[in-house]
């Protein structure tokens, strides 16, 4: 059984304070804990209430948590419902490690910046988008929302596991990126539309709805596009706009 301590502590991972004190988060439900399980290193614990074993497909998870080692806790329900997130929880969630994902991890291929997008939901929707694109690492600068949140992980339905996910600074996004010479585009709504792929890697930033990006990431900025609409749509949500160019980026298809 848990304890007190790890209760309190597991319970502050709602937030991006207990998240950076304690290097964890959490993962709710079937879908994340499955995921989670992928990396047993990363997992510190799988919790589940008693009626778990009245579901095979949820017994057999908790069987795979065992089976690599992992630590497997019964707990009540109203242990669960105080550390979910989820307005209706699931029977199980897991505490996971943060991974220590950094420039190194970065392959060759497109980066995408998310300079300011605070609703986690977009947050998480991009993460996913972008990663299935061929994205080599989706990386938060200023005041973006933490992709290791729980609404975030849920939007990203996993795939924050799986590929470099971050958060830096500005100015050291910047750096890095004029280093290897990989030019940054912004999208706007105020731009030209894209007209076709890049001829090479480049880091596509994408600010928040209300304000875009930052004065001083535009600045840096080699291009700044948008994505090509029709039917009289003016602008689409930053989730949306991003996955359209992301995929335009990647083929060159114009919509339609």
């Amino acid at each position: 059984m848990p304890t007190r301590a790890e209760i309190k502590a597991w319970r502050s991972l709602h937030r991006g304070k207990g998240r950076r004190e304690t290097g964890c988060f959490l993962a709710e439900g079937r879908r994340l804990v499955g995921e989670m399980l992928e990396w047993p290193g990363r997992t510190v614990a799988v919790l589940h209430t008693d009626a778990a074993g009245d579901e095979p497909e949820l017994e057999a998870l908790l069987a795979r948590a065992v089976t690599l080692g992992v630590r497997t806790e019964a707990v009540p329900e109203a242990t669960i419902q105080t550390l979910a997130d989820a307005a209706t929880p699931q029977p199980v969630l897991a505490i996971g490690e943060v991974p220590a994902y950094g420039w190194d991890d970065v392959d060759d291929g497109a980066v995408v910046l998310l300079d300011g997008v605070q609703d986690p939901g977009n947050v998480g929707v991009l993460v996913r988008s972008a990663l299935a694109l061929g994205a080599a690492a989706v990386v938060g600068v200023g005041e973006t929302a933490d992709p290791w949140g729980p609404k975030a992980l849920r939007a990203s339905a996993g795939a924050s596991l799986r590929g470099p996910v971050f958060r830096t600074d500005t100015r050291d996004a910047v750096e890095w990126l004029a280093g290897r010479r990989i030019p940054i585009w912004v999208a706007a709504a105020d731009a030209p539309p894209l007209e076709g792929p890049p001829a090479g890697p480049v880091a596509l930033a994408l600010g928040s709805e209300a304000h875009g990006v930052s004065a001083s990431l535009r600045a840096a900025a080699a291009r700044v596009v948008s994505e090509p609409l029709t039917r009289g749509v003016e602008t689409l949500n930053v989730a949306s706009a991003g996955a359209i160019l992301l995929d335009r980026m990647r083929t060159g298809r114009p919509l339609g």
